[in-house]
């Protein structure tokens, strides 16, 4: 279904670039007397860069396109609720058993903060392609309702790349944007990098200065869609996750209940105890490291999101964007450096 409407939006997208024949990633060409010289000396202005390409039919038209090349520093924080469908436990290496009817979860909240330098060129005026590179952390806060009430917090460094692409259009004074990337994180605890969809659609108005139409203030709201991929693979030491048991009374509970495990799954749990027993009785546990396997989603894959961006001149903007509603909250603060890129002939 979800690729269905995706193919749905891309055709929308492109018939509305193809109707207006020009770009609405620039500002659109406004009849207003204080912008009319400088969108009509557009029309004069050769287009001798080779990106985007048709750009000088867009020139023509009087659009004012963005410089074709560009680099931003992001800096980018969300926090969202996930939900665990399953685990699967093993203990340094054995074979992991399903866990999924003998432990219950309550909420988990997964927080980002990221640092990420993303390059990107307009190949055509609709069309923007990216790539992403970054680092930064994770925090996870996972509460255990069933076999015993805890909460941990788990930090994680990260790193990530992807690439994505953003379409856009034109609707009388409003512009739109559809951007989709592929996202993957790789965690330090985690076997493989995790990948992450994201979509987003937005709609705007670009608003310019009376006395400069280099310098412009846009305005935007929309939706985000995010999913993650469901399979989570890793290990964590278990002084990790229980860095303090308390008295023994806990123990014996745990015991109890390993004893009401089927085999296999009551072997693995009492290697566990047997290690929580050790720091409960101030004794290094060693290399006690307990594997796991989570299919998981978001709680909620969409929320709204609301933006702005100061375009200061052809080179320098400034974005910013706040994600709100839904059981995801993010900001976004955004500066990107564009530049024209190389001449089609270097004599021009």
């Amino acid at each position: 279904m979800i690729m269905k409407w995706c193919k749905l939006g891309i055709l929308f997208l492109l018939f509305i670039c193809a109707a207006n024949a020009v770009s609405a990633q620039g500002i659109n060409k406004s009849e207003n007397p204080y912008y009319k010289p400088y969108f009509d000396s557009l029309k004069n202005l050769e287009w001798p860069y080779t990106f985007p390409i048709l750009g000088k039919q867009a020139y023509k038209k009087g659009y004012d396109l963005p410089y074709g090349y560009g680099i931003s520093g992001i800096y980018f924080t969300q926090t969202q609720e996930i939900v665990i469908q399953s685990i699967l436990l093993g203990f340094n290496g054995s074979e992991q058993l399903d866990f999924s009817d003998f432990i219950t979860f309550g909420p988990t909240t997964a927080a980002t903060n990221a640092y990420t330098i993303r390059p990107d060129i307009w190949v055509l005026p609709f069309l923007n392609l990216y790539g992403m590179i970054g680092g930064g952390t994770t925090d996870t806060n996972v509460s255990l309702l069933d076999p015993i009430g805890l909460e941990t917090n788990q930090h994680f460094k990260a790193t990530s790349f992807g690439l994505g692409a953003t379409l856009s259009g034109a609707v009388g004074p409003f512009w739109m944007a559809w951007d989709n990337n592929y996202n993957f994180v790789d965690v330090d605890v985690v076997v493989e990098p995790i990948p992450a969809f994201n979509s987003s659609f937005r709609l705007g108005h670009s608003i310019l200065n009376p006395s400069d139409p280099e310098k412009s203030l846009s305005v935007w709201a929309g939706v985000f869609y995010q999913s993650i991929s469901n399979d989570t693979k890793g290990s964590i030491n278990i002084q990790e996750i229980f860095p303090e048991i308390g008295e023994g009374g806990l123990i014996n509970y745990m015991r109890d209940w390993a004893t009401t495990l089927p085999p296999g799954q009551r072997v693995v749990a009492n290697q566990i105890i047997d290690k929580m027993e050790d720091i409960s009785n101030g004794i290094d546990p060693g290399n006690a490291v307990i594997d796991y396997t989570l299919d998981k989603k978001v709680a909620a894959p969409f929320n709204l999101i609301l933006g702005a961006q100061y375009q200061f001149n052809k080179n320098i903007m400034l974005r910013s964007e706040l994600g709100v509603f839904g059981k995801r909250s993010q900001f976004l603060l955004n500066l990107n450096y564009r530049f024209p890129g190389f001449r089609k002939n270097p004599n021009k």
